[in-house]
């Protein structure tokens, strides 16, 4: 059973959406125009990284890396432009109702690119108060910075970090999570139960709508 929060914080990948389809089709299709080549799958260890990181990733496979940058704003120009978007997970839109009924703050702080985080959540017709992506950090997770700024964007004080909940899927979140102060919850999206716990998670859920059992 969660206990009721003052605020809450989420990450976007496996969180809100699952998104890993999509934007494995924009690294390859971002790759095929770039290079001729079909890029195949990132390693593991690099869910929930930032962006660049994933871009270096391909770029040194085509031998390239002076140009992972301009990769990496391609594939954002091409996930940005797909069509149909992510599809939401289960229990999101309930969550979203229940905090705006409630008037807690929430908002997302995502690696991913601010742009996709904000044509997504407006594609589904969902309204959130603050969205950041890897734009608005100096430093992206699995530093805290961007848990610490969006919870400063909510005016959310350091004493209530003790009741501010940060829903996480990845690894590298929850490392940023766990830096913050505030209450971890893993989503088993990516990783089980017992990944997720390890990694400094405080509750595990399926998804985000299970805390509706415990809030509502």
């Amino acid at each position: 059973m969660l206990p009721e929060p003052t605020a809450v914080l989420f990450d976007f990948d496996g969180v809100i959406v699952n998104s890993k389809e999509t934007h494995r089709q924009a690294w390859r299709s971002a790759a095929l125009e770039f290079w001729g080549t079909d890029p195949g799958v990132y390693p593991a260890e690099l869910s929930g990284q930032s962006p660049m990181l994933i871009a270096e990733h391909f770029s040194r496979l085509n031998n390239d890396l002076p140009n992972t940058e301009a990769y990496m704003n391609l594939k954002t120009q091409h996930v940005n432009s797909i069509a149909s978007p992510a599809p939401l997970l289960p229990g999101v839109r309930e969550m979203f109702s229940f905090l705006k009924t409630k008037n807690i703050p929430f908002g997302i702080a995502s690696n991913a690119p601010q742009s996709f985080v904000s044509i997504t959540v407006e594609k589904h017709g969902l309204a959130v108060p603050v969205m950041l992506g890897m734009e608005n950090y100096q430093r992206t997770k699995p530093d805290p910075e961007p848990y610490f700024l969006l919870a400063d964007m909510l005016d959310i004080p350091p004493a209530d970090y003790t009741t501010t909940f940060i829903f996480e899927d990845s690894k590298t979140g929850l490392q940023a999570a766990s830096a913050t102060g505030m209450r971890v919850v893993g989503v088993t999206t990516a990783y089980d139960e017992k990944v997720l716990l390890e990694c400094g998670a405080e509750f595990t859920l399926k998804n985000v709508g299970e805390a509706l059992k415990s809030w509502s």
